[in-house]
Formats: C-alpha cells, structure tokens, sequence
C-alpha cells in the first residue's frame, strides 16, 4: 500500500492511502503547562541538543575524550534508543503538546519500562550535553529544559488520568514515571 504526506500551510501532515480517506497528523497540540514555559522549556533543550551536536561535529579524535565526554557518548546512544523507540512506537500519535482529538492509549514496547520514554531519551541527551559542554550556560539551559519537561509530565499525567481514568491508573501503578 502506497502513502503520501503533504504539508500544507494549516501546519499538519495529511496522508493519503491509495484505498483509505485522507487523514490528518496534527504535529502541534494544545500545550499542556503556560504556553511561555512549555515553549521555553523546549527551545532551551533545542538549544543545548544543537551546541551538543556543535561539539560532536568538532571532535578531531575519539582517543583524547575525557571522561566526561566518554560517558557523554554512552548516553546519547541511550537516548537516541529511546527516543526513536518512543517515536516509531507512538507513531503518528506524536505531538508537541496534548492532543485535541481522540487518540489510542499506548502502553507496549518502550512504554513498558517507562511512562515517559521520550522525556527520558530527552533529558539523558541535554544531560549528556551538559557533561560534554562544560559551560554554565548549558547546564543552566539543560536544567531549565529538564524542570519543564518534568512539569509537562506532569500535566500530561493528568490529562491521561481524565481522558483514561482506570486504564491510565493500573498502568501508572504499575509503570515508573521514568524508569
């Protein structure tokens, strides 16, 4: 079956199947703390992945890595797993912000080991940045980012816990926040 996705300027991805309707990703729900601290919070680990990335790009030689920057490594593989296993598990589920539309509570694969997957691909990455960087400017950015994420987790807990009810619980109490 073949797909297809355009963008169009209303900001979601539509999909056409050669035999279904089309059908809509909306990649932007509704945030789900103050809108200043849910996009701040973001950018500010935006921010730190990119000089991360900066600093991965100017490395001359793996056998001159600190320590530091050797455990740094390790954790973005980590995080990369978990982060790609999140978003092929989510699928076009995914969202930056709670979703206004009706959708399937996902509880398989990753999010057997973790309520939060994700979030926790996203703070080990600003976490390796921190080790990496060595600047205080990216640990004040990565904590920042870390605190909003954890305050998003929050809400969206108690987003899950209204629109789930007794599923969300059982699988609450029996799957960590983070891991």
């Amino acid at each position: 079956m073949c797909s297809t996705a355009t963008d169009n300027t209303d900001g979601d991805l539509h999909y056409q199947n050669n035999h279904e309707q089309p059908r809509t990703m909306k990649l932007i729900g509704k945030p789900s703390i103050n809108p200043i601290v849910f996009y701040s919070g973001k950018i500010a680990g935006y921010a730190v992945w990119i000089v991360l990335l900066i600093q991965l790009l100017n490395i001359s030689g793996f056998g001159q890595l600190s320590a530091g920057e050797t455990s740094a490594l390790l954790l973005i593989f980590i995080s990369l797993v978990f982060i790609i296993a999140s978003l092929v598990h989510l699928g076009s589920s995914t969202r930056l912000g709670l979703p206004e539309e009706r959708t399937e509570f996902k509880t398989k694969g990753v999010y057997k080991l973790s309520r939060n997957p994700m979030y926790l691909g996203f703070d080990l990455l600003t976490f390796s940045a921190i080790l990496f960087s060595n600047s205080f400017i990216i640990l004040s950015l990565g904590i920042y980012s870390i605190l909003s994420y954890h305050l998003i987790i929050l809400s969206e807990e108690k987003f899950l816990q209204d629109r789930f009810g007794d599923q969300y619980l059982k699988y609450k109490s029996t799957v960590r926040r983070y891991i």
